[in-house]
């Protein structure tokens, strides 16, 4: 099963993979946990560090 997460468009996403590939964020620059709402993104106010969901400028 493949999942796209919400935090793909948001402007806080990394580029770069931890270790080549844990995802990781300005939320969670350590990397994104294993257990992180990933599809209620952009439903929440905050992810962590203060830093919440904010969608990508085209």
């Amino acid at each position: 099963m493949i999942c796209i997460s919400d935090c793909f468009e948001c402007k806080h996403q990394r580029d770069k993979l931890l270790d080549g590939w844990i995802p990781c964020c300005d939320a969670f620059p350590e990397g994104i946990p294993l257990d992180f709402k990933f599809g209620k993104v952009k439903e929440m106010k905050e992810c962590n560090n203060g830093i919440g969901f904010e969608k990508k400028e085209e």
